[in-house]
């Protein structure tokens, strides 16, 4: 799976989620702690760059707060799951 992007971070995965030009492939738990899988591995490496150099294409505010709450809901989700 080299061609594919982790990460856990709370403002690029969401904005990597409504991000049509890269697909969504699921989450991985490494002790813990929840990582979403993207791929390709190019173009998301390409649309962090733009985001966090201020340069990424507007989105629909309602869309980035969906995934926003998105990401919220799927690592609660995993914390209550390894809870006992």
């Amino acid at each position: 799976m080299q061609d594919v992007y982790e990460s856990k971070d709370k403002q690029i995965v969401p904005f990597l989620l409504i991000t049509s030009e890269v697909s969504f492939i699921g989450t991985r738990n490494e002790n813990g702690i929840l990582y979403f899988q993207f791929s390709p591995l190019e173009k998301c490496q390409e649309i962090i760059n733009a985001f966090l150099s201020r340069r990424a294409p507007l989105v629909q505010p309602k869309d980035l707060l969906d995934a926003v709450e998105t990401f919220r809901d799927r690592i609660f989700e995993e914390k209550n799951r390894v809870q006992p």
